[in-house]
């Protein structure tokens, strides 16, 4: 239960950043990495949190 617990808000955080960061992306590169990061690591908690089923 706490391995999913951390997953989920980790995901959830992840998909939080993205989301801010890709009202900038199209400004500052900084802000493109970022969110495509996010996106990554949002991906992998959701890929991990589906293996745990």
């Amino acid at each position: 239960r706490v391995t999913r617990a951390v997953l989920e808000a980790c995901a959830t955080v992840c998909g939080v950043c993205a989301e801010e960061c890709e009202r900038h992306a199209d400004r500052h590169d900084h802000c493109r990495v970022c969110a495509e990061a996010c996106r990554r690591c949002e991906r992998a908690c959701n890929d991990l949190i589906a293996s745990l089923a």
